[in-house]
């Protein structure tokens, strides 16, 4: 099998009727030395062909049979004696081997371009060069597959795009979970969009951070439920965590563990902070963060007395400094570990000096915290107080509210 190279149109041809012959019409010169064929052109016989010369200006051409013939024959002694070109073919091998460059090529388009944008005309691109390419081939004598190679370059491509999906939903969910909550849609955002370097092997790495540790707690939490109906207890109790919770994520800041009636959540994570800007705004949505939660406490005990529920006092302690965080714990379970100094201060602000509190809803803050608030808030100074388990005392604020 081969592609027919045609000499040109009939009229390249010389012809010379069956008369002619018989009458001696015909030059022997013209006969001698040449391979003469002797066939039929009329068209009643139905022994005639398209060819790529058949549209002309006057109309459709077909080209008989014999003078098919002829071109195959003057193909075929050009390739014999002057070393003309046939056109040439791949082996299965190399066809097959030709279908996995372009397979692996859809793959690593794909996996390496995240911009839809800029895949698609990517993928155009690698059509483009698939044709171009051949075409090139074809008009140096040479046939290769073009149909198989781009099929198995876009299947390639589309399998690997539903794996990629596949992927970045697990990641996404594992970083849910790791973080042990919802985000606001500004902490998700920036959590996603820095995946890549956040999430190593299932994990998020270890890193040191500065953050604002917000914790609070319910006054006399243990006196107020004992005796009391254990199913009443509880959902009078995840009311109140839900309210809170809404409100660190209204502010940015993420829940990072509920201990009993405890919250423990952390401004300025799992996004590293660098600049001085940046911790200061956390540090400042804190503040904010438990004044809203005082004004949401507000709301929930008016709910509370209509409905017969114990009336909440809380305490919230906040503080600003390094921590360490990251993913804590096995392959069975995993959650976002924020330890050190940092939080064990904003725990003991919280518990510190329990009797003096003659509202609701009592702030106490450091100096570390008070040095990014500029101003915008009216506090009190407590002095110089030694916290628990701590050598150096801390100079401690109650926040008032907004100045």
């Amino acid at each position: 099998m081969f592609w027919y190279d045609y000499r040109g149109s009939s009229q390249s041809l010389q012809r010379v009727t069956l008369s002619q012959v018989l009458q001696k019409e015909v030059n022997p010169d013209l006969i001698k030395g040449k391979i003469v064929l002797i066939g039929v052109s009329a068209p009643s016989l139905k022994d005639v062909f398209l060819t790529p010369y058949s549209s002309t200006a006057k109309g459709t051409v077909r080209m008989a049979g014999v003078e098919i013939q002829a071109h195959i024959t003057s193909q075929l002694l050009g390739a014999m004696l002057d070393g003309d070109r046939l056109f040439w073919f791949w082996a299965e091998w190399q066809e097959l081997l030709w279908m996995l460059i372009w397979a692996i090529a859809g793959i690593s388009l794909t996996w390496l371009i995240r911009k839809p944008l800029i895949l698609i005309l990517s993928e155009l691109l690698g059509l483009l060069i698939l044709l171009g390419f051949s075409y090139g081939l074809f008009l140096q004598q040479g046939w290769i597959p073009v149909v198989a190679p781009a099929l198995a370059f876009g299947l390639a491509s589309i399998t690997t795009l539903i794996d990629r999906q596949y992927q970045l939903q697990q990641q996404q969910q594992m970083m849910m979970r790791l973080l042990g909550q919802q985000t606001s849609p500004e902490i998700a955002n920036a959590l996603w969009e820095g995946r890549d370097r956040l999430l190593q092997s299932g994990r998020l790495p270890w890193q040191n951070v500065t953050a604002t540790v917000l914790f609070t707690d319910i006054r006399s939490f243990s006196t107020i439920v004992e005796g009391a109906d254990p199913e009443r207890v509880m959902g009078w109790l995840n009311e109140y965590l839900t309210v809170m919770a809404d409100v660190v994520q209204s502010h940015q800041g993420v829940v990072n563990k509920f201990i009993g009636d405890s919250v423990m959540a952390v401004f300025g994570v799992p996004i590293a902070l660098q600049q001085q800007a940046e911790i200061a705004t956390d540090a400042r949505r804190s503040v904010a963060c438990a004044l809203a939660m005082r004004s949401a406490l507000r709301s929930l005990n008016q709910n509370f007395e209509q409905r017969g529920l114990p009336k909440i006092e809380m305490r919230v302690g906040i503080f600003t400094g390094a921590v360490m965080v990251g993913s804590l714990g096995g392959k069975s379970r995993l959650e976002y570990g924020v330890i050190g100094d940092t939080v064990n201060i904003a725990s003991r602000l919280e518990s510190c000096e329990k009797e003096r509190q003659d509202e609701d809803c009592r702030i106490l803050i450091a100096h570390e915290t008070l040095d990014y608030l500029e101003e915008l808030y009216e506090v009190e100074s407590w002095g110089a107080i030694f916290l628990k388990g701590r050598v150096q005392s801390v100079e401690v604020y109650r926040v008032i509210g907004y100045r």
